[in-house]
């Protein structure tokens, strides 16, 4: 067979495998413009046929989660979104609470921000100090000052065991840099607002504010989407499987954030849940109690938010 045959029939391979391709594509990309032309006012996502799961109906699920609230004498706090339709539910998910080491979301938000500007180098190293090292929450602190990390390792390790040494390194790598206050932009970028002439203190936080972070990771709203996956990924792989990790099973990925205060008795847990289909965020509180009722009770929440979810 000669060298123009071989290329002719090439030829015909290849655009009959491009129209056969763009038939099967055409016909659905037709069905989508047929509707969302004969729809124009519903959402385009459901016309897609992405097979998501709508539901809107929610009162029955928050009656059962006050039901559960009234066993308590603690003070709880509650909020739910679910991500394929926007319902929500609040339960005192505006009432400010210690924020303990769900700070350490915002500030990876703000050093993955730092990395997108060219102001700092995930390869960058960082030696820690003795000032760095905190033996509250986390093991880094062992290793003892001198020891080198890069800037991801440090991250990696602030967010998937919550270490307060790697937090405090990332704080020092960032104030070299000049940036001084690493959570204020973030935090206002989610809605936290401070009064004219107000030091900013982040100390505190409510359910709302704290969603709004996963939910900008989630819609990639103030990193890009790679360090946004990066920053969940990390919050999937955390070996603290109490509180709502407890309540869904072990199949179903949750990237999650908690907050342990022992010292006012308050403790938090705020992520997002991959139900099939059916993705969205919890986040709870509790306090003025020890930590095993704290987990109790976000477990049953969190269990009893899976169930509704799945079975709707």
């Amino acid at each position: 067979m000669n060298t123009k045959k071989i290329f002719a029939l090439t030829v015909i391979f290849v655009v009959g495998f491009v129209l056969g391709f763009s038939i099967k594509s055409d016909s659905r990309t037709v069905a989508i413009v047929e509707n969302k032309s004969q729809f124009p006012l519903i959402n385009p996502t459901i016309l897609s046929d992405l097979n998501k799961h709508f539901i809107i109906n929610f009162k029955p699920l928050r009656v059962e989660l006050e039901k559960v609230q009234k066993m308590y004498p603690q003070k709880t706090y509650v909020y739910f979104l679910y991500l394929n339709s926007g319902s929500w539910i609040g339960l005192n998910e505006r009432d400010e609470f210690t924020a303990a080491s769900t700070t350490k979301v915002p500030l990876a938000i703000s050093l993955f921000k730092a990395v997108e500007e060219g102001k700092i180098n995930f390869e960058d190293v960082y030696t820690l100090d003795a000032s760095d090292l905190d033996k509250n929450f986390g093991d880094l602190y062992m290793v003892g000052p001198g020891e080198s990390l890069t800037v991801r390792e440090l991250a990696k390790i602030m967010l998937e065991h919550s270490d307060n040494t790697a937090k405090n390194a990332l704080l020092n790598s960032l104030e070299q840099l000049g940036i001084k206050n690493p959570l204020q932009p973030v935090y206002e970028s989610f809605g936290w607002t401070f009064d004219f002439g107000e030091n900013p203190n982040f100390t505190k936080i409510n359910l709302k504010t704290l969603s709004n972070m996963f939910l900008a990771l989630y819609n990639v709203k103030y990193i890009n989407a790679a360090n946004s996956q990066q920053i969940l990924d990390y919050l999937t792989n955390t070996p603290f499987n109490e509180k709502i990790r407890d309540g869904v099973p072990n199949s179903i990925l949750v990237a999650h954030k908690i907050g342990v205060s022992k010292n006012d008795e308050t403790f938090s847990d705020c992520g997002i849940v991959y139900a099939p289909n059916r993705n969205y965020i919890l986040c709870a509180g509790f306090n003025g109690g020890n930590e095993e009722k704290a987990n109790e009770f976000m477990k049953t929440i969190s269990r009893m938010v899976y169930d509704y979810v799945i079975n709707n």
